[in-house]
């Protein structure tokens, strides 16, 4: 009986000792693991699908996607984030609601906890969201008018 709870007791403590629940608890960033060449832009710009025209392409230090905007005053809210919407692979606000501004930096938090970001364009035109790895477990999130 001794022999069967001691072998009863490893296999429970054995099984305890995974730590696949820690990857995916709930505010567990990990940016640096994100795959940019399978990120897509996704917001009410395209009605939040993963659709090959907003995939990221590779820049010489980042990655970016040129997208065309009406400035009509209202925000577009979007997420960086890979055709299943996988928690770790989802990149966006550290807060709800977070403006990006056209040529200044926002930093994107991924993970679980990642909120729309929102942008509201000036101009009606084409704008380039350019994402690069930031230090810690950050990306960085640059928006330019495309000339």
């Amino acid at each position: 009986m001794k022999k069967a709870l001691a072998v009863f007791a490893v296999a429970l403590l054995s099984g305890c000792s995974s730590n696949s629940i820690v990857n995916s608890l709930p505010g567990t960033n990990m940016s640096s693991d994100v795959s940019f060449d399978e990120m897509y832009l996704r917001g009410v710009f395209n009605w939040w699908e993963a659709t090959p025209a907003y995939q990221l392409k590779e820049g010489r230090s980042n990655w970016y996607v040129d997208v065309e905007l009406i400035a009509d005053g209202q925000p577009y809210d979007f997420k960086l984030a890979d055709k299943v919407w996988t928690a770790s692979q989802t990149c966006g606000g550290k807060y709800k609601g977070q403006p990006a501004i056209t040529n200044k930096t926002t930093y994107l938090v991924c993970g679980s906890d990642a909120e729309n970001i929102q942008f509201v364009p000036s101009s009606t035109g084409t704008y380039r969201f350019s994402f690069a790895r930031a230090s810690g477990d950050e990306i960085r999130l640059e928006i330019t008018p495309v000339s």
